[in-house]
């Protein structure tokens, strides 16, 4: 998994496009609640690009606290890579919500479907898990970004692996099942703290959740 981080940096067609602060991403507007801010604008789609994604249960509900729903939500990745392929460079699932970071084959550039098609999967194979035929899974939206260079990956990487520590479930990342920190950990030192996060937050750095 690090080599397709690697691979990642050398290839995105979207690095060494770096808008100026004033003037990237205008749109960015926060709700009456923070957790559901989402960007007002139309989406960037980079062809073979890499993005980061948050994918959030509706209404905060804790639905991926079941073990049970996590494996699903791993098969249904699978099961939409086997006919849109992508790498998948790094995930996080938490209770409530789940981060991806995706890379696109060369000549991709649509991830509104392939996110569109894991929601609809996902939620067809909890429904049916759980035997509730109604349940709505999802926030009718995504959070996502577009990785512009080497040190936004690094950024977003980190912060995927790191979000179980963030949110107080565990106390090192290691610790944490529902995630890819076993394959990617190997040769990659993941170095975030909360104080580092906070102080992203704070310089602009928003993570949709």
């Amino acid at each position: 998994m690090y080599l397709n981080y690697c691979r990642v940096q050398l290839r995105n067609p979207a690095y060494g496009c770096v808008l100026p602060v004033s003037k990237a991403e205008p749109g960015l507007q926060l709700k009456n609640d923070k957790l559901n801010c989402m960007r007002k604008y139309i989406r960037k789609y980079v062809e073979g690009g890499t993005y980061f994604f948050t994918m959030v249960t509706k209404n905060r509900r804790l639905l991926f606290q079941d073990p049970d729903l996590c494996n699903l939500f791993l098969i249904g990745i699978d099961k939409v890579k086997s006919y849109h392929p992508f790498d998948l460079v790094a995930y996080c699932i938490l209770p409530d919500h789940i981060h991806l970071l995706m890379s696109l084959p060369e000549g991709v550039r649509d991830y509104s479907k392939i996110i569109k098609v894991l929601k609809r999967s996902v939620t067809k194979s909890i429904r049916n898990h759980l035997n509730l035929p109604d349940l709505v899974v999802w926030q009718d939206r995504f959070w996502e970004h577009t990785i512009r260079d080497e040190r936004d990956m690094q950024i977003h990487f980190e912060y995927i692996l790191y979000n179980p520590v963030k949110h107080g479930y565990v106390e090192s990342i290691d610790q944490w099942k529902w995630s890819s920190i076993d394959s990617e950990a190997d040769g990659h030192v993941i170095k975030p703290s909360l104080e580092q996060i906070d102080a992203l937050k704070q310089k602009g750095n928003s993570f949709g959740e």
